[in-house]
């Protein structure tokens, strides 16, 4: 609980970054305000998920409506964070992946309201892994070069596939550097988890908007939600996958 919590408290702070970050805003100043009015959002107006509810979606101010955005970010994350718990226990990974889930989260959201993966994001992210795998994983360093490599180095390869197939660019340069820094964090296995799992949601996903009329064949569609999906999926889930895939395979 005290997990879930913690996360819904960064998924808070992770709203100011989707909101502002694409907009090139200081994510400091000024503080929360409601960008309708642009009154002080008081403390006790800003606890994530509770504050959404009791203001009944809300501004107290102009009485303008609240995205939904921001408790299902708040949620999310704190959601995520109480599935790594489950997944790692309190172990010394589980600050490792509790960041990896933060960044996967701000990506998302900001690939699907603006179809870019922003640089500070992605890079910090990259680094944030080396870091941590040389100060606290000093035996998986050969599985994150090996997971980065994988990561960033197969997207470019089906990038530069599709483009030569297709004439145009089927992937972006945020795709395959997001694909680098997740490979860093999880290694190759389940990098290459990733990638069936991301692939299988995304083909999925962007068919059924095809059929749908949400999209049209051939649009371009944000694919680093599907990358962190896959990411995620995989790290918590992917050994069962795995088995279940053989023992069906093989049976």
């Amino acid at each position: 609980m005290a997990l879930f919590v913690l996360g819904t408290i960064i998924g808070s702070f992770l709203n100011v970054i989707i909101y502002r970050l694409p907009r090139g805003e200081s994510l400091a100043f000024p503080s929360s305000h409601c960008p309708g009015c642009n009154r002080p959002i008081k403390p006790w107006e800003n606890v994530p998920v509770l504050s959404f509810l009791f203001l009944r979606g809300k501004c107290a101010g102009c009485a303008e409506p609240i995205s939904w955005r921001y408790p299902a970010i708040e949620s999310l994350t704190g959601g995520l964070f109480a599935l790594m718990l489950w997944k790692t226990g309190w172990s010394i990974e589980l600050p490792i992946f509790l960041i990896l889930v933060a960044l996967l989260v701000a990506l998302s959201a900001i690939d699907i309201a603006t179809m870019r993966l922003p640089n500070v994001l992605t890079l910090s992210g990259a680094i944030i892994a080396v870091v941590l795998t040389l100060t606290l994983r000093t035996l998986f360093w050969f599985d994150m070069l090996l997971g980065g490599l994988i990561g960033f180095g197969l997207l470019y390869l089906m990038g530069l596939i599709g483009s030569l197939l297709f004439r145009k660019e089927t992937l972006g340069l945020g795709d395959i550097k997001l694909a680098g820094m997740i490979g860093l964090f999880l290694g190759p296995a389940h990098t290459a988890g990733m990638y069936l799992i991301g692939i299988f949601i995304g083909g999925f996903v962007g068919g059924g908007l095809i059929l749908v009329g949400g999209k049209k064949r051939g649009e371009k569609i944000p694919f680093g939600p599907y990358l962190a999906t896959g990411a995620i999926v995989s790290l918590i889930w992917g050994e069962n996958l795995w088995r279940w895939y053989i023992g069906l395979a093989f049976r």
